[in-house]
């Protein structure tokens, strides 16, 4: 038996109303555009802070659900707007009821769908209403609509549209695939990786949206612009096509992860510790948050094709190449009679050289500049780089040590 108490209805009504303020964007932003969440309505499209349209976004598994004359949805959603401000204003904000319902044909809210509009016919049915209905839940938004004058009424009922038919929680994702199919890669496995980036990307968006009320002190946006989405939809689209690659934000943790546990006893760490690095130090963490990002963003590209194994193994010889002539400059330039730490403090600038120099790119426009330094120490494990100058003797002492103590 269902539970009539359950929380489901309503946090799927509060993820759709998320998920539509996303697909309004992508389908109605233009130059110059911006969208909210709950800052003057459930969503609303702003203009230089002030509101241009009030969307009430509500989700239904009925058809039909909440769109009568009488509904309670109907007569609430006319309450919030007549308490948001002054109904008759002409000039004010236009007011939409987005819906996943479908309005019977003489509603009141089939009146007031753009195709089939009698604005004048449903501020007169909306006034019958009022007067003969005696639903108890209803009673306060049909009181205040019948305080205003009938002018007034008019003018309000003219400032109202009904978008029925909406796509539902579950179709919102495909939906928005058919409107950026001119973004989108060609492989479907693609597109899901596409699409949940970019979801991930709109649900931080959000949090922020919903978050700036109880965090004030903090800076957090109130708006998201159309100038955003189409910066965040370019940058997608050239991560997934030949000169890019796409970033994982779940694969970028921090540091004290349990993702990175046991990588401190790693080569490449113990090749750091060469050049005095302890374990604790900023250097050493960087090192392996970087490893992990790349080593499993790498198993990623290459399973999902993004990268065959020939472009990884082109790009570590180009690197290898680079780390050789850097490398060879600083053995010869220390000679034959350096002291210990002098051959530490070498290690160490050729080190900050490297990672901190622009970075020789797998791809013209991959920007993930933590894969090219995770890229080092990947093969500073495989021992084909190191940083100090006697690395590959010191690394045959611990093997030597390692076999002694098995």
């Amino acid at each position: 038996m269902r539970d009539t108490h359950s929380a489901a209805g309503p946090a799927l009504g509060y993820q759709y109303q998320a998920d539509y303020c996303l697909y309004a964007l992508i389908r109605d932003g233009g130059p110059g555009r911006s969208i909210s969440l709950e800052m003057h309505d459930d969503v609303a499209w702003d203009d230089s802070g002030t509101p241009a349209e009030l969307l009430q976004v509500k989700h239904s598994v009925n058809a039909a659900g909440g769109l009568g004359d009488a509904s309670d949805r109907i007569w609430r959603t006319l309450k919030s707007w007549i308490d948001s401000g002054n109904p008759g204003d002409a000039d004010g904000p236009t007011f939409c009821l987005v819906t996943t319902s479908t309005a019977s044909q003489g509603s009141v809210a089939h009146m007031l769908r753009d195709a089939s509009r009698d604005a004048a016919g449903a501020a007169a049915a909306l006034r019958k209403v009022a007067a003969e209905n005696n639903a108890k839940e209803t009673a306060a938004a049909r009181a205040a609509f019948s305080k205003l004058s009938v002018p007034t009424q008019n003018a309000f009922i003219a400032r109202i549209r009904v978008m029925d038919s909406a796509p539902n929680v579950l179709d919102i994702d495909q939906v928005i695939r058919g409107e950026l199919w001119r973004h989108l890669p060609d492989a479907p496995d693609k597109q899901d990786d596409y699409m949940a980036l970019l979801w991930g990307w709109w649900r931080s968006r959000a949090v922020e949206m919903l978050s700036r009320r109880y965090f004030p002190e903090r800076d957090l946006r109130e708006v998201v612009t159309a100038a955003e989405l189409t910066s965040e939809l370019t940058r997608l689209t050239v991560a997934f096509s030949e000169h890019g690659l796409p970033e994982y934000d779940d694969l970028d943790v921090d540091d004290g992860h349990e993702a990175l546990r046991g990588l401190e006893h790693e080569v490449f760490v113990q090749q750091l510790g060469f050049l005095d690095y302890p374990v604790n130090t900023r250097t050493v963490r960087r090192a392996i948050v970087d490893y992990h990002r790349a080593v499993s963003s790498e198993v990623r590209w290459l399973e999902r094709d993004f990268l065959r194994s020939d472009d990884v193994r082109r790009y570590e010889r180009r690197l290898c190449e680079a780390w050789d002539v850097a490398f060879g400059f600083m053995v010869d330039e220390l000679g034959d009679s350096s002291t210990p730490e002098r051959r530490v403090e070498s290690g160490r600038k050729l080190l900050a050289q490297i990672l901190t120099s622009e970075p020789l790119r797998i791809r013209t426009q991959v920007d993930q500049d933590f894969y090219y330094r995770g890229k080092h120490h990947m093969l500073a494990q495989e021992t084909t780089v190191g940083w100090h100058p006697e690395f590959r003797d010191r690394l045959e002492e611990l093997l030597v040590a390692k076999e002694a103590t098995a």
